[in-house]
């Protein structure tokens, strides 16, 4: 039975509370959050949990073996540490931090003291992406050309934290997760259109090794809801689509053939249309998953796939696409 505690019962937050509080080999024992609204919303669903307004009183007890961080992103970082420093493990959510500097201190941390430290990249543990990893790793799809994702809707405004930093972190993870590399150059736009600073619409750019493209659009200014990832391959293209009930996954058997012989120019390169594949793929709740690779992780001792070293990845990604929509979409090199 891990023991654990939620700090921050917002939108996302009241998310992971419902469900650890549903898994059997959870005790999810306090949940912490500044807003009394909030926590009110929480007694007034699981009746049970105790809830508190103070998270520094809370992650020093001895009770406890994990803290959940779901509060908001200015302050992943103080909660996070103050945990590790507690000696409990954390799973925080994405992104990691705002700062690199400040998640090169957790991973330090979490090493040294051989703790767990997780960083809630959701799609990661979507069983749709999981197929997707598949077909790149697998050879499915030929080599992988480029791919671009689209994250928008007309939704919640922020103030504090742009549509990049917001929407941007799960499709990077996704994309670096697909290609098992990191890019080597990175760009973005955008604007501001409600709130000054705050960019409500945001495209970025990596450029991977192998020329290798990742393309993506994130908003909450926009009257279409679109949660779609795309990957073209020399072989094959593939579609996941996580606003269809059921088919979330089409494989595309299309592409551009050029035959060993030809006698004509326009014979060299022949388009090919072939099949539309849609497997079956057994569903399940992405959040439940990952909070179940917690817990496993958590007793097991092992490193969870979004790792902190992962939430860096995405994180410096974020700093280099965040400079350049700083600088009007000035690309920025990624060195390591």
């Amino acid at each position: 039975m891990v023991r654990l505690a939620v700090v921050g019962s917002g939108a996302w937050g009241f998310n992971h509370v419902r469900t650890f509080n549903q898994l059997p080999d959870c005790k999810l024992q306090v949940v912490v959050d500044r807003d009394e609204g909030a926590l009110a919303r929480v007694r007034g669903s699981f009746r049970d949990l105790e809830t508190e307004r103070d998270y520094r009183t809370v992650v020093s007890r001895g009770n406890l073996d994990a803290v959940v961080v779901a509060s908001s992103a200015e302050s992943h970082y103080e909660i996070a540490k103050a945990a590790l420093m507690a000696n409990k493990h954390v799973l925080v959510e994405k992104p990691l931090v705002l700062q690199t500097q400040q998640g090169e201190e957790l991973v330090r941390l979490a090493e040294d003291k051989g703790l767990v430290l997780m960083v809630g990249h959701l799609l990661l543990y979507h069983p749709a992406v999981r197929k997707l990893k598949e077909y790149v790793d697998g050879g499915e799809l030929g080599q992988v050309y480029y791919m671009y994702s689209s994250r928008i809707n007309l939704g919640k405004v922020r103030t504090a934290e742009n549509a990049l930093l917001s929407f941007a972190p799960h499709d990077i993870s996704v994309m670096l997760f697909l290609l098992g590399m990191m890019p080597d150059l990175a760009s973005a736009t955008g604007q501001s259109y409600l709130n000054p600073g705050v960019e409500d619409v945001t495209f970025f750019s990596l450029h991977f090794p192998n020329n290798v493209i990742g393309h993506g659009q994130v908003s909450w200014l926009d009257p279409h809801k679109v949660r779609k990832i795309t990957v073209v391959g020399s072989k094959k293209m593939v579609v996941f689509d996580d606003m269809e009930s059921a088919e979330k996954i089409k494989l595309y058997d299309k592409g551009v053939d050029a035959p060993q012989s030809y006698d004509t120019y326009g014979e060299y390169q022949t388009l090919r249309i072939g099949d539309i594949l849609i497997p079956k793929i057994q569903m399940s709740e992405p959040l439940k998953n990952e909070c179940q690779h917690f817990l496993d992780c958590v007793q097991r001792g092992e490193k969870p796939i979004s790792d902190g070293q992962d939430g860096l990845r995405v994180l410096r990604v974020l700093e280099a696409t965040q400079k350049s929509l700083d600088n009007r979409g000035q690309p920025v090199e990624l060195k390591f």
